[in-house]
């Protein structure tokens, strides 16, 4: 007889990972909107005995510190596990940056907390090291939740059982686990290997399989001179060979390192970054303006026989544009109704946008109005210019109007009045994004669709600001609001968010074909490459008001003097003149 198995309550939105025994998915309700995560697992790969075990762990365990498990779903070539989705990803991609003493006594306390908790219900994790580790933003910090108990043991179960196997990860693996032997201290252990990596920037012990299973088994742990005293003792005590001379208990660790001072032993830690080397541009202005510039952007526009004509750069000065083909700058007569807010180009034409109305035009040159509200509002316009949605602060309202049918009514949807609006997005032809805020929950994104739908409300908690595209679809950078030094690179799909500490506070930001560009005001640039490594440092022109790309190795910057008679200089720096680390 055939098994009939109802659709699924949740609806993919993309791969997020895979595992010994199967893949991650973000999924979201389809009735709520809840994202979650989707752990399939094929009835192939893992025994129905070990799968229930998994189950009964997750159901057994309730803490802030602990991935949730929400439901069970059953599909017709395996099983499915919902669980709570964290978009921080994990600790070992958290770790691409240096992180501050404090955030790493932090972390390592919330999975002490965890495991503390998992112990008290007779639970062993048997497999904690960065990659298990998922970060939440919630409370105005990462929050660490320990996933992934494939491999757990019940303590019910040690007197009878000695394990089938040798699983898990040998880099974080206790002496004894190597001889399928499984204790709450086994788990302390591999704690006490993390927080060293973490501290430190290594593991204790690398290698093969075979020689960590010796390094494990006959190696002390490596001394470490710079780190204090408390905290060399916490992880010589954590890391002991034999499991009676380790903290007996995960609480027992956690009452040691809370006793750390982070303040006092900040000094302590190792530089593991190379200081940022900025060198000097010593070059002139190569055009000026009488206004400030706010926006740049390249624009090829198309002739009469279809072929593109030369590269341009349409400068916005509040409201009038300049277009800049060099070796000329020509200012255009033309003054629209208010500052230059968005300048969107396409092969169709070319669209501006100020807070009032949406301007077209075959030229930068010569615009007329296309569409006019009546409140000053945020503005956003499909990628292939067939819509214009526009979002209004003070009223409230999201307006979406077809540009391509005139007879069409726009679509008008009320906001929720208790948000701050922050920005507003064109997702790709068919999707809006609403970026709010408040103070209780950070920021969201309120997700339309072209039509007016409301589609659902993804809760960041984290606060950003500036959310700048990158050249990967739905994806864009974004500045943390309250770490101004701290970018979040934002997915959608699977959401995600990536942390990276600049050496700067930037206020400018740009995907380079070379990888990533952050400015701030005083002119100093950081350039990264795609792995998110600093490849140099640039002391640019002060007071910028504006950044773009004019060539695959080539910035252009305005800046703003306003002493003693206000003048906006647009300055060429070519980067193959700097000594960066990149082959161009």
């Amino acid at each position: 007889m055939k098994i009939i198995h109802q659709r699924s309550s949740y609806r993919l939105l993309g791969l997020v990972g895979n595992g010994q025994f199967g893949r991650v998915y973000c999924g979201v309700h389809r009735k709520t909107g809840q994202l979650v995560a989707i752990k399939y697992v094929h009835r192939h790969s893992l025994s129905t005995h070990a799968f229930l075990r998994e189950l009964h762990c997750l159901l057994s365990l309730s803490h802030p510190n602990i991935v949730a498990c929400h439901a069970l779903e059953h599909a017709e070539d395996g099983r499915q596990l919902i669980l709570e989705y964290c978009a921080g990803g994990t600790l070992r991609s958290h770790m691409l940056n240096p992180l501050s003493l404090a955030d790493i006594l932090t972390l390592v306390s919330d999975v002490l907390r965890g495991l503390a908790h998992a112990h008290q219900q007779g639970v062993i994790h048997c497999d904690i090291k960065p990659e298990n580790i998922l970060l939440s933003y919630c409370g105005s910090r990462w929050r660490a939740k320990i996933s992934d108990f494939g491999i757990a043991r019940l303590v019910q179960e040690l007197p009878n059982h000695k394990g089938s196997g040798q699983t898990g990860s040998p880099a974080y693996m206790a002496p004894e686990r190597f001889y399928r032997q499984y204790a709450p201290t086994a788990d302390v252990y591999a704690v006490g290997i993390m927080l060293f990596e973490l501290l430190v920037g290594q593991r204790p012990f690398t290698g093969t399989p075979t020689a960590l299973q010796s390094a494990h088994l006959n190696q002390p742990v490596p001394t470490v001179d710079h780190l204090s005293k408390p905290l060399r003792q916490i992880i010589n005590k954590a890391l002991e060979k034999l499991p009676a001379r380790r903290y007996p208990t995960a609480a027992e660790m956690l009452a040691d390192l809370q006793q750390v001072d982070p303040l006092s032993a900040e000094l302590t830690l190792p530089d593991r970054a190379e200081p940022i080397i900025y060198h000097p541009y010593r070059g002139l202005p190569t055009y000026s303006l009488t206004h400030p510039v706010h926006h740049l952007k390249q624009y090829s526009a198309t002739l009469t026989n279809g072929t593109a004509a030369d590269s341009q750069t349409l400068i916005a000065c509040g409201p009038q544009l300049s277009i800049l083909q060099p070796p000329s700058l020509t200012i255009s007569e033309q003054s629209l109704d208010g500052p230059i807010q968005g300048i969107y180009s396409h092969k169709t034409g070319l669209l501006v946008s100020t807070p009032y109305t949406l301007w077209r035009g075959s030229t930068p040159t010569a615009l007329t109005p296309l569409s006019h509200w009546p409140t000053p509002s945020l503005v956003a316009v499909a990628p292939h210019h067939r819509w214009v949605a526009t979002v209004s602060p003070s009223t409230k309202q999201l307006t979406i109007t077809q540009l391509r049918q005139s007879n069409q009514v726009p679509a008008r949807r009320p906001l929720p009045p208790d948000l701050d609006i922050n920005q507003v997005l064109a997702l790709d032809d068919g999707h809006i994004a609403i970026l709010v805020s408040s103070k209780q929950a950070g920021s969201q994104l309120l997700l339309w669709n072209r039509q007016g739908m409301y589609l659902t409300c993804l809760d960041l908690g984290i606060t950003l600001r500036q959310l700048t595209p990158m050249q990967q679809p739905h994806q864009w950078l974004a500045i943390d609001v309250n770490e101004p030094h701290t970018v979040i690179i934002l997915t959608l799909k699977p959401l995600r968010m990536t942390r990276l500490i600049l050496d700067i506070c930037p206020t400018f930001m740009l995907d380079l074909p070379l990888g990533y560009l952050f400015s701030n005001r005083e002119g100093r640039i950081q350039l990264l490459d795609r792995d998110f490594s600093t490849i140099g440092g640039i002391q640019g022109p002060a007071a910028v008001t504006a950044v773009t790309a004019w060539s695959s190795h080539e910035l252009l910057v305005a800046t703003w003097q306003d002493k003693p008679t206000g003048v906006s200089a647009l300055h060429t720096l070519d980067l193959q003149d700097f000594e960066l680390d990149v082959i161009f």
